[in-house]
Parts: structure tokens; sequence; C-alpha cells
């Protein structure tokens, strides 16, 4: 159910953003900078979709998990552990789609790993537009005097977020899949 509202919340964003770009800004030039969004955020629309068919959609091995009997692991938090969905031993293990194995498979190839790098870049520009944007907005009620440290805070957090994002496609095609902690992993 999670997945409908985030599908709900990207098609309100999408469709509120192209009627204010229909209604204010389509009467400039792409040189003028006002259209900036509007490019990005297409462009960003066809990532989305090439990267929900791969990963989502995407064929994947099923790989054997032990749930927790109330799908979160609590007592892994006392022991420093992070296998929060999974505990290690079970009678009946679950299938589920191993998308470790897919990140591997799909970022050996470097030129889904420069994909994935671009619209990396092309999202943080446009969430560094938006926010530069949405900042100065009466609505926020964000005093004068602070709007552009706000400002530069949303950038320092977007290039954090982005420098995690980056981190997969490298991380996978830099170096070798390792052995799973719940069971080995068939080679690529």
């Amino acid at each position: 159910i999670v997945e409908e509202y985030i599908l709900l919340a990207a098609v309100l964003h999408v469709a509120v953003a192209l009627k204010r770009t229909w209604d204010i800004s389509i009467n400039y030039t792409v040189s003028s900078g006002k259209l900036n969004l509007a490019i990005s955020g297409i462009t960003l629309l066809c990532f989305m979709t090439i990267h929900l068919f791969q990963f989502r959609f995407g064929d994947t091995q099923p790989f054997p998990l032990c749930p927790p009997p109330y799908l979160i692991n609590i007592g892994t938090v006392f022991h420093l552990r992070l296998n929060l969905f999974w505990i290690d031993t079970c009678k009946t293990p679950v299938a589920v789609r191993d998308i470790y194995r897919m990140e591997f498979e799909v970022f050996q190839n470097i030129h889904w790993c420069l994909f994935y790098i671009f619209s990396v870049v092309v999202f943080s520009v446009h969430m560094c537009l938006g926010w530069q944007k949405a900042v100065p907005a009466p609505h926020l009620e964000i005093p004068k005097r602070h709007q552009g440290k706000a400002i530069h805070i949303g950038y320092v957090m977007t290039a954090f977020i982005a420098l995690i994002y980056i981190s997969f496609p490298v991380y996978t095609h830099l170096w070798p899949m390792s052995q799973g902690a719940i069971s080995p992993e068939v080679p690529l």
C-alpha cells in the first residue's frame, strides 16, 4: 500500500508542476531558465520509469529468508545488529526477491552505472532548483534573513543524499558481491 501512496504523490507532483509550468512559464524560451525544473522533471520521470522496470518489475532470483514474528526484529537492536527484517533460523523460510543480487547484475554494465549517476545529478539539480524556489514562498513563513541559510542547508542535505545514491552503482560496479549473512549467494 505504501507504493500506491508514493505513486499518488509522484503523479500529483507531476500534474501540479506541469499545470503551473503551462500557466506561468510556457511562453518563456529555454535559455531564460524558467523551464529548468520542467526539463529536469521530465528527465526524472523517464528515469523513474526505467528504474521501476529494472528493479521493481525486473526478473530476480528467489532468496530464502526467515521473517520475524511481527515482521520487525526488535530484539536485534539490543545486540547492535542490523538484521531488522529477518531472523537467523525458522521452520519455513519465505522466498523473497533478491534485490541485492539484481543491483550487482544491473551495475556490472558501465553504461547503466553512468546513466544512474547522471540521473542522480539531474535529481540533485532538480531538488536544488525546487528548494531554492520553495524557501522564499510566503506559505513557509521563513524570515527573509534566514532564507539564504535555509537554502544552503537544503543544498548540503541534497549533496549528502546524492552521494548516498551514487555510492550504490559505484560500489556494485567496482567491488564483487559478498556472500550473504544468511545463506551463500550463487556467483554472478
